[in-house]
């Protein structure tokens, strides 16, 4: 019996072991001495955000997995998910032996998978050596994105990025050509595509760019177009900081940006008793893409010359998922698609809407919601992050 506990105890500390981030390069904190502008627009990006201790839709989407499959353990799906969510989590898997010392309770095993799961590094989201460590990518497309399993990272203490003569008196630094180009390399480690166990595919917005055939890359959208600035406040000797072509780092999303407005063009008309809302996707993948419960929410409203509202109408753009047994569910517990009716990369479409009998005007607003009413109320979200409607144009438009 002792030989038994003795085992068991070995298992539950070599079954974890991996290389730590170093303190000094953990978060983003130390980063800001020098990189002052950087780490405030980066700090209001989801990627700051991609721990499941501050997301709420993603740490009761993973409550849900496990809720509707008894074979998971919560604690299995977060290792996984953090393959692109945490890629510098020091543990790739939850090997079988660890579901066994987890489920007996071995308390020595759940302290040491709890401190794994929340680091300083891990609780900081995707920071500056996640991205800027990276040394080599070997993306498979065909595999689609495998997060941490697709990039090699280069030696704690060098950091990569687009400038030859860069220099910090903090870390090394080298050029790397992933940094250099406009080619959504480094994106597509994380955001290319996702089949789950039934093969179908939780998120493609890798493949939808690919489908456009577009070269414009995610970087002018999702960051910002290149402008003189300054990638660092550090200089050598003393004097002024050296000026770039630099890019906002705030990887822009509904609610830190004007990105919807900038990109998806809305225009109306009036032909034989029909209110025609016309939508222009400018960006190279679909809308609404990434996480597959998002949706566009075109709703319009009309009324007579008194102002009385005489009808209303909606349309959504949305992708819903149903399980084996029919019911909706979440992305990754799909077994097909019920409906997909977004709007396409590159793609122009008109909604039609019938004009009700005595209406004089419509008012529209084209909206965007990060998960549907449903399904955040069937996941338990209570954020009200995910559970805002985001408005991006509201008209008021003469029927006559």
């Amino acid at each position: 019996m002792k030989l038994f506990w003795a085992v068991i105890s070995l298992l539950a500390i070599t079954s974890l072991q991996a290389e730590e981030i170093n303190k000094k390069y953990e978060t983003n904190e130390n980063c800001n001495a020098c990189h002052m502008e950087i780490s405030k627009r980066w700090a209001t990006s989801r990627h700051s955000n991609s721990h499941f201790s501050k997301n709420d839709l993603f740490k009761k989407s993973l409550e849900f997995m496990v809720r509707k499959n008894p074979t998971l353990i919560l604690d299995e799906v977060k290792v996984e998910c953090a393959q692109c969510h945490n890629p510098r989590i020091t543990k790739k898997t939850v090997e079988d032996k660890d579901k066994y010392l987890l489920l007996m309770g071995i308390e020595e095993n759940k302290k040491e998978m709890d401190r794994v799961l929340n680091t300083k590094n891990m609780q900081n989201g995707i920071n500056c050596v996640v991205c800027h460590n990276i040394d080599e990518i070997h993306l498979d497309k065909s595999k689609g994105s495998q997060g941490m399993n697709t990039v090699k990272f280069g030696e704690q203490g060098t950091m990569f990025g687009p400038f030859d003569d860069a220099v910090s008196p903090y870390h090394k630094t080298a050029q790397r050509a992933h940094f250099m180009t406009d080619e959504p390399t480094l994106c597509f480690v994380c955001h290319y595509s996702t089949p789950n166990k039934h093969g179908v595919e939780v998120y493609a917005t890798g493949k939808e760019y690919d489908a456009t055939g577009s070269n414009e890359g995610c970087k002018d959208c999702h960051m910002s177009e290149k402008y003189e600035g300054f990638a660092s406040n550090y200089s050598q000797g003393g004097g002024k900081p050296k000026p770039r072509m630099v890019r906002e780092h705030r990887f822009a999303s509904v609610d830190n940006s004007n990105i919807m407005i900038n990109y998806i063009d809305v225009k109306s008309s009036t032909k034989r008793g029909k209110f025609i809302l016309t939508l222009k996707n400018k960006s190279p993948h679909a809308i609404p893409t990434g996480y597959g419960l998002r949706e566009i929410i075109l709703h319009v409203d009309y009324f007579d010359k008194t102002d009385k509202k005489v009808g209303e109408d909606r349309k959504v753009l949305e992708t819903r998922w149903v399980d084996a047994k029919g019911e909706e569910t979440i992305p990754h517990l799909a077994a097909s698609k019920s409906k997909d009716t977004r709007l396409q990369g590159k793609a122009t479409q008109d909604y039609e809407f019938d004009v009700p009998q005595g209406a004089d005007y419509a008012k529209y607003t084209f909206s965007y919601r990060l998960i549907n009413e449903k399904m955040a109320k069937e996941l338990g979200v209570t954020d009200p992050f995910f559970l805002k409607e985001y408005i991006f144009s509201e008209r008021r438009i003469h029927l006559n």
